[in-house]
């Protein structure tokens, strides 16, 4: 007489199990990619050979906006020497400036 509810509740037992399963492998599939992305950064970061005071100047200037990093839809110029070192502190501007001077003799 309850044979169709007892197969309706097994049915429903069947897919929370499934249902189940697949919120695991969800879950493993995301700390992967969380290791996967944490690894590619620490790369990248690696390959810029910066010290840890340079790495959060780099991040304070692109967290404020003041620095444009290049993104899949708008790719910029690479920025030259001259300016990643004034973004060190490093600004040679008024060095060339005074050279520039001497030359006009």
């Amino acid at each position: 007489m309850f044979e169709k509810l007892d197969k309706l509740r097994e049915e429903v037992r069947r897919c929370e199990k499934r249902r189940d399963e697949a919120n695991e492998r969800l879950k493993a599939a995301q700390a992967k990619l969380k290791d996967a992305e944490a690894s590619q950064i620490l790369s990248d970061v690696g390959a810029l050979k910066l010290s840890p005071e340079e790495v959060a100047k780099l991040l304070q200037l692109a967290a404020s906006g003041q620095l444009s990093v290049p993104t899949a839809e708008n790719k910029t110029e690479p920025t030259t020497t001259e300016a990643t070192s004034s973004i060190y502190g490093d600004d040679d501007s008024d060095d060339n400036k005074e050279e520039s001077e001497d030359e006009d003799y």
